[in-house]
């Protein structure tokens, strides 16, 4: 991944050594970038002293490093959700279309099956994709349903989930799951690329604002509610909480960065 560094401006009299002792290294997962991005803009307007740069996940002699994380020991800041889509008007949409999918179907529809003969037409035709990286929604995925990874049916995709979604846009039969800030255009809060929501088997409140596609109501909803379908977890960050440079940062973020969530695509905290 491309380092960025954001540009500065440098005090009077500040030496190289200090330039670099304020600099806070950030791993950040695709689906939360945009969001940590602002975070960090906004935090240098009052902090100017403090640059960040963006580092890869291999990355391992950077300072005052800064990780997005799904691991329950991380400092939260926000919820994530994670749903199943497929293209609009694909032949993957129309087979998944005349079923409302409940937990057990959806365990059924993305993962390995012994019993074959008990599949449905859906089942057997379309071509599930998943993301192999670390953070990777199909990984939380798996894991809410109580499946292994490895027994996902389909293809793996190498990269970030981003990919994921240009995998099924080749692929007319090409089913997937992915965090919301990637299945949805944040600026139109509607759906990218022209996706659509696979039907779950939902509450009628719940129905409908899947059926609507909107960004900000599926946000409410999911805030308010809680489905068996529809996985929600917790991102936070990861640091030597000693690092009193990152904890500051930390605590702006949990403060004065809070109401930027829905922005982005994620859930406030409970």
């Amino acid at each position: 991944m491309k380092k960025i560094v954001y540009t500065i401006a440098v005090l009077l009299g500040l030496n190289a050594n200090a330039q670099e002792i304020n600099t806070i290294s950030l791993r950040v997962p695709e689906f939360a970038r945009p969001l940590v991005e602002d975070l960090a803009r906004e935090y240098h307007e009052s902090h100017s002293q403090v640059e960040f740069q963006f580092i890869s996940a291999k990355t391992q002699d950077a300072q005052n490093i800064l990780t997005l994380t799904t691991d329950e020991q991380a400092v939260n800041f926000a919820r994530y959700a994670v749903l199943p889509v497929a293209v609009q008007g694909s032949e993957a949409a129309k087979l998944t279309s005349s079923r409302r999918l409940n937990a057990r179907k959806l365990r059924s529809l993305f993962f390995v099956n012994d019993n074959e003969e008990e599949q449905t037409k859906a089942e057997q035709k379309v071509h599930i994709y998943t993301g192999n990286s670390q953070l990777s929604a199909s990984r939380v995925y798996a894991s809410y349903l109580n499946e292994e990874v490895t027994d996902y049916k389909g293809k793996k995709i190498s990269g970030d989930d981003t990919y994921l979604t240009a995998a099924i846009s080749r692929d007319p039969l090409g089913v997937t799951v992915n965090y919301l800030s990637n299945i949805f255009d944040l600026e139109s809060r509607t759906p990218a690329s022209s996706l659509t929501v696979l039907p779950l088997d939902l509450d009628k409140q719940g129905r409908q604002v899947l059926d609507a596609a909107n960004l900000d109501a599926i946000i409410s909803l999911l805030e308010e509610q809680t489905y068996d379908e529809i996985p929600v977890g917790t991102v936070g960050f990861s640091y030597d909480q000693t690092n009193r440079l990152i904890n500051d940062f930390v605590c702006w973020v949990l403060t004065a960065g809070a109401d930027q969530m829905h922005r982005y695509g994620l859930l406030a905290l409970k």
